[in-house]
């Protein structure tokens, strides 16, 4: 099942939700998918470090997931070796994480 969500509704002042342990885990996750998503060009993908979360069978997928921003902007997340799209993510744009990972920050005293 394709869980199609506007991140938006899951968010609570900008950021994670505090609330429940499992609604904070799911908002994470996509949270890590517009990282990778965000950044690229319409009709572009690229593979995550985020593995497939499906039990094809009773037995754990072995695919890491792909992110591709569709033509309307909004981000498809699937799985090329159990074929399921686990996500399609809209509203990602003004987050804090729609320009992909932080910038590198000196961890001196310099």
């Amino acid at each position: 099942m394709t869980l199609v969500v506007d991140i938006n509704h899951w968010l609570v002042d900008d950021d994670l939700p505090a609330g429940p342990p499992r609604l904070r885990r799911n908002a994470l996750r996509i949270i890590r998918f517009i990282e990778y998503g965000g950044p690229l060009a319409q009709l572009h993908g690229r593979e995550t470090l985020i593995q497939c979360k499906r039990r094809p069978g009773g037995k754990a997928c072995d695919g890491w997931m792909w992110v591709v921003k569709q033509n309307d902007n909004r981000i498809q997340v699937h799985c090329p070796i159990c074929n399921e799209v686990e996500a399609v993510i809209s509203g990602w744009e003004e987050t804090l994480w729609a320009d992909g990972p932080m910038d590198p920050v000196p961890m001196t005293d310099d």
